[in-house]
């Protein structure tokens, strides 16, 4: 077996906020997934690149606060907010399991122009419990270990 296949599966988590990030990150890394954070899509792009054969897991905000802008004939596109950049990432690692997540509701986000388009969805804010419930949910699909040695007194992220 070679170094590659032993690495862990890896979750890919894309948000603004750094407090999201850091729950999200805690949640997957208690779960048995390796974490990486990106504030941006381009850097999801870069860690798409470098890692998507191991990605299992992506969970996007749909509304990233600043994206990134590109001018098409006289209009500019958002090609940066979450509900354009996640349907690219599923794309390009179709075996990952794909989570939106945004503190708008599915309804005030078509409003606003944004679709979310993959039947797992976070309501902002959401709690440590919730994204580990939903990670149950969907622990048959990832590519995860199924025993986790916790601490005794692990009363927040034990499962």
């Amino acid at each position: 077996m070679t170094t590659r296949e032993k690495l862990p599966p890896l979750a890919l988590v894309i948000d603004d906020d750094p407090s999201i990030r850091a729950l999200c990150a805690g949640a997957l890394e208690r779960v048995g997934l390796q974490v990486m954070c990106c504030d941006t899509s381009v850097k999801a792009a870069n860690v798409l690149e470098l890692h998507g054969h191991r990605i299992a897991c992506i969970l996007a905000d749909v509304v990233l606060a600043a994206p990134e802008l590109q001018c098409i004939g006289a209009n500019a596109v958002q090609v940066g907010n979450g509900a354009r950049l996640l349907p690219l990432l599923k794309y390009m690692c179709q075996s990952a399991i794909a989570v939106q997540m945004s503190a708008y509701s599915i309804p005030e986000l078509a409003i606003m122009g944004y679709k979310v388009e993959v039947p797992h969805f976070l309501h902002k804010p959401f709690t440590p419990e919730t994204l580990r419930a939903m990670v149950k949910q969907l622990a048959p699909h990832l590519n995860i270990p199924r025993t986790l040695t916790l601490p005794a007194d692990d009363v927040v992220w034990g499962l």
